[in-house]
């Protein structure tokens, strides 16, 4: 972990290998620095220096505990040092007043540092233990030298030092100060540093043995109030460590238990026994369509009403009213006591599933249709055409008057449409796979209703071509296109009353090419639509719902669209969408609900 600025540990952020850490916010939020987490205690870095907000707290403390104790301390010496002969002008008075005034001036602009930042919290440190090494070195120095009684301040300052630096900073300090306090004494008890003129000499004047004997108990004393400062501030950062480790293994549970709720797929609400939601994770929301604050505090029958049954398909409600089904789980929320708090609810949505069944559904149909169509076609197609050479061979007859031919001509169309019914039959059941290609499909279009045009079944109403002169090509297969379009136009001729008009229409829409079959018959209600597509659904008496089964199968084949609304001829139009390109090289095509008019 790198220092920060403040020679403290700094914050840090999730990296590559999973370890867990907060964020600058956190830090200044919080006031403590961090330590890394990989999932075992081993993992857990002791931190090595002082958090910034327990430094800045503690040097703000120490600002006001020396204005308080070394005015007392400045104050009362100074009122003993002044006597009757003595006055104020005496050089131990004029000493401590300095003294005093640069203590205030020198917690002035510590504080002043502390305030504007512009300064390390260990630099401000170091300056204020160097400060107050200074001030106890003047009081002994005019209280005694080596033999003051106020070489205890030594002692203080080595204390703060080792609950503001550490361990290793109470113990240098402690030196420094046996090695200033012994200098100071040795110095004044040899003359080479003389003693306060105002005081009297003999506390200055000690014998070998009495200084001797002051300078051992002192550096002694020192020495053991650094050994025991350092020994706890050791124990007070190793117990932090021990305590901001256990908190870094709660952060990083926690927010790895928020971020696997956050991270499921699946809608996971949090229930209390009112049946109010206290939680819900973000895909729960987004299935809903609002934020996660917009379900917290809300029955959640408002949403989906769950049995008493563990799991269970309903549909849930979302705010705008539309539905949509889900799958849940529900599971009893328990305490660590074991006591029921409410439920757990784990949700999908099943809307894929359901489109997914229904169409297995039909594949299976198709499946079913696609064995019964192989077993028949071969016993009706052989009986159908020995019916129709039979009754091609009794036409010719020159026996035959004009009833008898008119039910001949019956009977052949039947024939006929039999066998088309069959061949539509193994063409849904046995789906043959298309061959895209670039395809000019209006040429196809005009191709169609060319033969339409001359198909007697289909004269019934007027055929009219819409297209543009340029050419439109897509990317399908024009053998299906044109089944494709023979089944939608034959569809529309025959909802189409005696004369009335069907039109096709072709036009490019978007990245693909439409086409719109439009008729004038009674149109298709709206209650018939979502199942106009499916297989042997069909309003006509001799319909067999399979023309526009077919067409469906070759639009889905083709990755494109068809849908079914109102037709400006007044009855129904079915629109067609046809990419351009293939789909690996298309984007996904624009919904294709709305009819255009014309």
């Amino acid at each position: 972990m790198s220092p920060d600025p403040d020679g403290v540990s700094g914050s840090q952020h999730r990296d590559s290998r999973g370890q867990h850490r907060l964020s600058d916010g956190d830090r200044r939020a919080g006031g403590r620095h961090t330590v890394s987490v990989r999932g075992d205690d081993s993992a857990f870095d002791i931190p090595r220096a002082m958090p910034p907000s327990t430094l800045r707290r503690r040097l703000n403390v120490l600002l006001l505990s020396r204005l308080v104790v070394a005015t007392l301390l400045f104050g009362g010496t100074l009122l003993f040092a002044i006597d009757g002969a003595r006055g104020m002008t005496a050089f131990t008075p004029v000493a401590l007043i300095a003294a005093t005034i640069a203590m205030f001036a020198a917690t002035g602009m510590f504080a002043a540092q502390l305030m504007t930042g512009r300064a390390s919290l260990r630099l401000i440190t170091i300056e204020q233990i160097a400060f107050d090494l200074c001030l106890a070195s003047v009081l002994v120095y005019v209280s005694g030298a080596a033999g003051s009684v106020f070489t205890v301040l030594y002692g203080i300052v080595v204390l703060y030092t080792a609950m503001t630096l550490g361990p290793a900073g109470s113990r240098f300090v402690a030196g420094i100060s046996i090695v200033v306090y012994a200098g100071l004494g040795y110095a004044v008890a040899t003359g080479a540093l003389p003693a306060p003129p105002d005081q009297a000499a003999r506390p200055y004047e000690l014998q070998a043995t009495e200084l001797g004997f002051a300078l051992f108990s002192n550096t002694v004393a020192l020495i053991v109030v650094g050994a025991l400062a350092s020994y706890l501030s050791g124990r007070l950062l190793s117990a932090g460590g021990r305590i901001e480790r256990a908190e870094a293994r709660v952060l990083h549970l926690a927010q790895r238990n928020f971020d696997i709720v956050r991270s499921m797929s699946s809608g996971l609400l949090t229930i209390d026994l009112a049946d109010r939601i206290v939680q819900a994770n973000p895909a729960a929301a987004a299935m809903f369509g609002v934020e996660p604050p917009a379900l917290e505090g809300e029955l959640v029958g408002a949403f989906m009403q769950l049995e008493d049954e563990a799991r269970g398909e309903v549909d849930a409600v979302r705010p705008d009213g539309s539905n949509f089904p889900i799958g849940y789980s529900k599971t009893p929320l328990r305490n660590t006591d074991g006591e029921v708090e409410g439920s757990l609810v784990v949700f999908a949505d099943l809307t894929e599933v359901q489109a997914l069944r229904v169409e297995a559904d039909r594949a299976q149909r198709l499946a079913l249709l696609g064995g019964v169509a192989a077993a028949l076609a071969h016993e009706i197609r052989n009986p159908l055409g020995s019916i129709s050479g039979s009754v091609q061979m009794v036409a010719e007859s020159s026996e035959l008057d004009e009833d008898d031919r008119q039910l001949l001509g019956i009977i052949s169309t039947e024939v006929d449409r039999l066998n088309q019914l069959v061949t539509t039959m193994l063409d849904i059941g046995r789906p043959s796979i298309p061959r895209p290609g670039a395809t000019n499909i209006t040429a196809v279009a005009r191709d169609v209703a060319a033969v339409a045009a001359q198909d007697e079944t289909l004269q019934r109403a007027h055929i009219e071509l819409v297209c543009p002169d340029a050419e439109l090509v897509a990317h399908v297969d024009p053998d299906r296109l044109r089944q494709l379009l023979w089944n939608l136009l034959k569809n529309a001729v025959q909802a189409s009353p005696q004369n009335g008009r069907v039109e096709i229409r072709i036009q490019a829409e978007g990245e693909g090419v439409e086409l719109l079959v439009s008729d004038a018959g009674p149109g298709v209600p709206e209650a018939d639509r979502p199942r106009l597509f499916e297989m042997f659904f069909s309003k006509r008496s001799l319909g067999m719902g399979m023309g526009l089964a077919l067409a469906k199968q070759i639009v889905d084949a083709h990755s494109g669209t068809i849908t079914v609304g109102d037709s400006e001829l007044g009855g129904a139009a079915f629109r067609v969408w046809l990419p351009k390109e293939p789909p690996h090289r298309r984007p996904t095509p624009a919904s294709t609900a709305a009819l255009p008019t014309h």
